[in-house]
């Protein structure tokens, strides 16, 4: 990792080796990135030892993950490049939280915690299982989202945009066996496709719709039981038909996210001139909580604040973080975070990806920029933007 290599002395012990762990906790709580985190851990042995010690640190802004394989950091704008990634047989990368699901060139899968460079074996996932066609392999790029439910668990959403958009769970039997169970929504009549998915109390939540383009149908549990012999699916929420959705102008776009103790679906909507694909107002986002789903007939329930929390939105990974009062950085109370590409063509009729992402304030109805507008044209490449979560920074 050369951006984050430490310094070197020739082996001479300087005095603020022997920094008190009191200071150097003062000092942690005021680094503002997961970068300068990670050096000053890196420093030398004492600091790395003292750090150790520490109360839990106040949450930071994530990393985010472009599409050339370098990751930006938020707020200084810092980019680090060709320092995370192990090889470069990576075929796709995916955000799972604070590992990288990746796909290689061989199709073999791996996670890896790209601070600590350290990777696991390929984790229970076989492509040749995941294809959309019985002997025809999948194209990395429908890989949607890779969902870690445990040790020995891997959940996949895989399929295009307009169609076949599954869920895969590969479970890991002991004595290195491996089942994959997969689950093909469109099989029920009220699921053609999976819209999103997440990990809530130790739980696979699928939200799924019946047609492509309309509004949520239902929100699916899934829960490996029986000493991992098979996946329980239930139906926890069946939306109705009557939904004013249908008639918005715009496009919506819907997440599940798991925030504390509370599942939540956000809904973005964005209005856009047809002819000119240009934004007519900024984006709008409504937040509703899964409410009574241990009685099997849950409901939505409409939120107008985060409980002192932040999200943030991607297509491959979204998750939702604790906000400190008294902190003059890191994510900020009720506000969501969003990243999203879009497909744009210029005047010679060539495509492009286009980063669109902002923060949206629930308590004011406006969105702002992040401090990364200016540098994302220049790190286009064959990957998915999205965010990535440093752990144990």
């Amino acid at each position: 990792m050369e951006a984050l290599a430490p310094p070197s002395h020739g082996g001479r012990r300087r005095p603020w080796q022997d920094l008190p762990s009191d200071l150097l906790g003062l000092v942690l709580q005021r680094v503002p990135s997961h970068a300068d985190r990670v050096r000053l851990r890196a420093v030398c042995r004492p600091w790395r030892a003292g750090a150790r010690l520490q109360a839990p640190l106040p949450a930071l802004l994530p990393w985010v993950a472009l599409p050339d394989g370098s990751f930006l950091s938020l707020p200084d704008g810092e980019v680090h490049r060709r320092v995370l990634l192990p090889d470069d047989d990576v075929a796709h990368r995916l955000s799972t939280g604070s590992t990288l699901f990746l796909v290689h060139s061989d199709d073999g899968c791996s996670l890896m915690d790209p601070l600590s460079r350290g990777t696991t074996a390929p984790r229970s996932i076989d492509l040749n299982c995941l294809s959309t066609r019985p002997g025809v392999l999948l194209d990395t790029d429908n890989i949607l989202k890779v969902v870690v439910m445990s040790d020995h668990a891997v959940a996949v959403r895989t399929g295009h945009q307009m169609y076949f958009q599954n869920v895969t769970v590969s479970i890991r039997r002991p004595r290195s066996t491996t089942v994959e169970w997969r689950w093909i929504p469109r099989l029920d009549p009220k699921a053609c496709y999976a819209l999103d998915m997440t990990l809530f109390q130790d739980k696979l939540y699928v939200l799924t719709a019946t047609y492509v383009g309309e509004s949520p149908s239902c929100l699916y549990v899934m829960d490996i039981v029986g000493g991992d012999k098979h996946v329980n699916v239930q139906c926890v929420i069946s939306m109705s038909n009557e939904n004013m959705d249908q008639f918005y102008a715009g496009t919506i776009r819907y997440y599940l996210v798991a925030s504390g103790d509370r599942l939540l679906m956000v809904k973005q909507k964005r209005e856009m001139l047809i002819w000119t694909k240009s934004l007519v107002f900024p984006d709008r986002f409504e937040v509703l909580e899964a409410v009574d789903l241990s009685s099997g007939h849950g409901r939505w329930r409409e939120m107008n604040t985060l409980m002192g929390r932040a999200l943030f939105l991607s297509e491959g990974c979204s998750e939702s973080l604790p906000v400190t009062a008294d902190q003059d950085f890191g994510p900020r109370e009720d506000c969501i975070y969003f990243l999203s590409e879009s497909k744009l063509h210029n005047r010679h009729d060539a495509k492009m990806s286009a980063l669109y992402c902002g923060m949206y304030d629930m308590t004011k109805g406006t969105v702002s920029p992040l401090p990364m507008e200016t540098v994302v044209e220049s790190h286009d490449g064959p990957l998915r933007a999205t965010w990535f979560f440093p752990a144990d920074t």
